[in-house]
């Protein structure tokens, strides 16, 4: 006579059940957060696709939007400024700073503010990733 099973179902059963609904679970959440933060377009307001912003006949860079950026970036851009001026050695900020000069395709801003970010925190990666980047992205 079979014994019982105490510990449930069979892991050949539960496994790809726990895997449907651990996709299923984080699908979602992806999905809310996109909707949440409104990720849509780039730091600089809503992308060309949108049809929102006027572009030249070349896209791809700040400079080539008529009226410069945005006015939440531009507030952005003030925040981090100040709080660059009030922290100089604060390489978040730095770095957050140079990651939207390297967004709009500014690579001379940039590297300086990436190995200024360096200088205060060795560690930071994401500086690290950035001066990486603009050094590339220079060279073409």
């Amino acid at each position: 006579m079979a014994e019982a099973n105490d510990a449930g179902l069979p892991a050949r059963i539960y496994l790809p059940i726990l895997a449907v609904i651990t996709i299923a679970f984080l699908g979602t959440m992806a999905y809310l957060v996109s909707i949440g933060f409104g990720v849509t377009g780039s730091v600089f307001g809503k992308s060309a696709d949108t049809g929102t912003a006027p572009v030249t006949a070349r896209q791809g860079s700040q400079n080539d939007v008529e009226g410069g950026p945005p006015a939440p970036v531009m507030a952005q851009l003030q925040t981090l400024r100040a709080r660059i001026a009030a922290h100089p050695n604060d390489d978040v900020a730095i770095t957050q700073l140079a990651d939207m000069y390297l967004a709009a395709n500014k690579f001379e801003e940039a590297i300086p503010l990436y190995r200024r970010a360096l200088r205060a925190n060795p560690h930071n990666v994401a500086a690290q990733t950035g001066l990486a980047q603009a050094q590339a992205a220079l060279q073409q």
